[in-house]
């Protein structure tokens, strides 16, 4: 009797569990349910109709507007409807249409009808013209399941392959030309008066500066985002409500640095909401920490008006991200990036900042840099003469593929203007070409970087190369004088040696005296196949190749062929032997190099080195 008691405590134990589960599979994949007597459908929509809206104008509090519907545009993208309604009340009539009231739900006859989601451009009478995204198609937004997608790493939206490895990215070098197939814009003095279009999303960043908007423009053009000034201490207020009618966004970075994209939360039903009546970049299904926020004010404005607003605390996940809104789940949220700056400023001073970036294939690069430049700019004051020194450490998380988990690049920038260019080239490089490798997702764990920055100009370019003859045998050591000309300064000789290999050919060899930079150009020209990876592994081999910036990179380099296969370079051959390796019967594992380097040295200086010097040399074994 006891064993059988025993059994139904337990069948019973079993069963509640059993049921709990399929309460919470059901829940998590759960669709927001049409409700007739909440919602008020398209067919019921009639010019003439007199409504009420509801929006944050000023802190967290939720205050309605009228509006009288004007007409309804059938079919304005397929499939899409939109209603046309006027604003009415004072406080709109004052602002009109803003960017950050997307979403902004509007009643009528105490019914959801839609949400705030277009407008013109420019209007009269305070833009009290609005579009409003009906409710149904934002409903069937949940329709494609409301669980996070757990493989989602971001849309990749820089064309960043391993042609770009070769190539390398120049700091100052767009990658987004304004008018090319992917990214084209309408020119600057285009008129989008008569065209209505999406309500932008404002993103307020602290630390904004005109250097890096003018690069990003184009990615936040793309997107709908109108960058604004904002302030990374945040709000008056930590916490804000969840409810319809407050802001609602994704805070692409939290911390010392903050980047904060929004709009209004148009409905909530139990931990799912719906929001913007629009897209947030289209992405589909999706898995993005979402944040409450707080208006500080609304900027009246000529062309448009825009809220501006900071993050509060983060409030869940976003999973769906389409066309007529955005869906997401009240909770727990995915995880951050941590990155930590320290630097140490020309007073002496050590400051200590900390921020942290969404995961995202593409912007999770622009905002760590982003945020490091901002940092910087604040803390210290550096459009005049100056030298940034830069120690970077990337790291990856675990994975099996990887055999190397950390990058760590050394790096100083010396310039008359902005510490921008510096960051730009320890950090943008290798954060794009990891986040957008072909080979494997990656995940960075961290983030760290250590600067120090000095009121002085310390660059130095290679004047004169020299050596003490111009024969020498296999195994011989030429002493080189290299003369440098620092800025400002006065002309300093460098005293270096490099060894003849045993094994180097009688002829001519060159040697050449160069900075990192033209190194790294130079052997991108002369063995490409080298900085064309074909696994994560040789990726990140690839992006460790830098010599530090203030090295004098001394090289022989024989004018013979040399071969690289499957990225690791063969020098001597016989050509014999490279023409079996390198088999006209197949292409792109395996090609010829222009030039065998026979040997270099590194030699360590106090100044930023620029230029090249080159002079040929004899080899000669029965040389005196």
């Amino acid at each position: 009797m006891d064993s059988q008691k025993m059994g139904d405590k337990m069948r019973k134990a079993f069963l509640v569990i059993f049921l709990t589960l399929c309460i919470t599979v059901y829940h998590a994949h759960a669709q927001i349910q049409w409700d007739a007597a909440k919602f008020m459908p398209l067919s019921e929509v009639k010019p003439g109709m007199k409504g009420k809206g509801y929006t944050v104008f000023s802190g967290t509090t939720v205050e309605e507007f009228d509006f009288e519907v004007v007409s309804v545009y059938y079919d304005r993208f397929p499939g899409i409807h939109i209603v046309w309604a006027k604003g009415l009340s004072d406080n709109f009539k004052k602002t009109g249409s803003a960017g950050g009231m997307s979403g902004s739900p509007v009643y009528i006859n105490g019914r959801l009808m839609g949400a705030l989601s277009r407008s013109y451009r420019n209007q009269r009478e305070h833009a009290n013209l609005f579009g409003i995204t009906p409710i149904e198609f934002m409903v069937k937004v949940t329709e494609f399941g409301m669980t996070p997608n757990l493989s989602y790493q971001g849309t990749q939206l820089l064309n960043l392959g391993t042609e770009t490895v070769a190539a390398g990215v120049s700091p100052t070098t767009p990658l987004f030309p304004k008018y090319n197939s992917i990214y084209t814009q309408p020119p600057d003095d285009f008129q989008m008066d008569n065209l209505s279009e999406q309500l932008p999303l404002p993103i307020a960043m602290s630390g904004v500066n005109s250097d890096a908007m003018r690069f990003y423009k184009p990615i936040f053009d793309k997107f709908n985002l109108m960058p604004l000034e904002s302030s990374s201490g945040g709000s008056p207020i930590k916490k804000s409500p969840i409810e319809q009618g407050q802001i609602v966004g994704v805070a692409y970075a939290r911390g010392d640095y903050s980047a904060f994209g929004y709009g209004t939360i148009t409905y909530i039903d139990g931990d799912q909401l719906l929001a913007y009546g629009h897209s947030r970049d289209g992405e589909g299904n999706v898995n993005l920490a979402i944040s409450g926020g707080y208006v500080h004010f609304i900027m009246p404005g000529r062309n448009r008006s825009f809220k501006v607003a900071s993050p509060t605390q983060p409030i869940g996940t976003l999973v769906q991200d389409r066309q007529a809104a955005i869906a997401g789940i009240i909770g727990r949220h995915p995880s951050y990036i941590p990155v930590t700056l320290n630097l140490k400023t020309v007073d002496g001073e050590l400051h200590h900042k900390s921020y942290e970036v969404i995961r995202h294939r593409s912007f999770s690069p622009i905002y760590i840099e982003n945020g490091a430049e901002s940092l910087v700019q604040a803390l210290a004051f550096s459009s005049a003469d100056h030298t940034l020194s830069i120690d970077a450490t990337i790291t990856l998380k675990a994975q099996p593929e990887l055999v190397n988990r950390e990058l760590v690049y050394k790096s100083v920038y010396t310039s008359g203007g902005s510490t921008r260019a510096g960051i730009v080239r320890v950090l943008r490089d290798p954060l794009l070409q990891l986040s957008n490798n072909p080979y494997t997702p990656i995940e960075f764990e961290k983030v760290a970087l250590n600067l120090k920055l000095e009121d002085k100009r310390s660059g130095a370019w290679i004047e004169r190369l020299q050596v003490d003859k111009l024969r020498y045998r296999p195994g011989e050591t030429v002493e080189v004088t290299i003369t440098l000309r620092p800025y400002l300064e006065n002309l300093i000789t460098q005293n270096i040696t490099i060894t003849i290999p045993d094994d180097a050919p009688d002829g001519l060899i060159t040697l050449s005296a160069m900075s990192a930079t033209t190194d790294v150009q130079r052997q991108r020209s002369r063995a490409p196949l080298n900085y064309r990876p074909k696994n994560i592994n040789q990726l990140v081999k690839v992006l460790q190749q830098r010599e530090t910036n203030t090295d004098i990179i001394l090289e022989l380099l024989l004018t013979e062929p040399g071969l690289t296969v499957q990225g690791e370079e063969f020098s001597n051959l016989p050509t014999s032997v490279m023409s079996v390796m390198n088999s006209a019967k197949q292409v792109g594992e395996s090609g010829y190099t222009f030039g065998t380097a026979l040997h270099r040295n590194t030699h360590a200086t106090n100044y930023v080195i620029y230029g090249l010097r080159s002079l040929e040399l004899v080899v000669d074994r029965n040389a005196p």
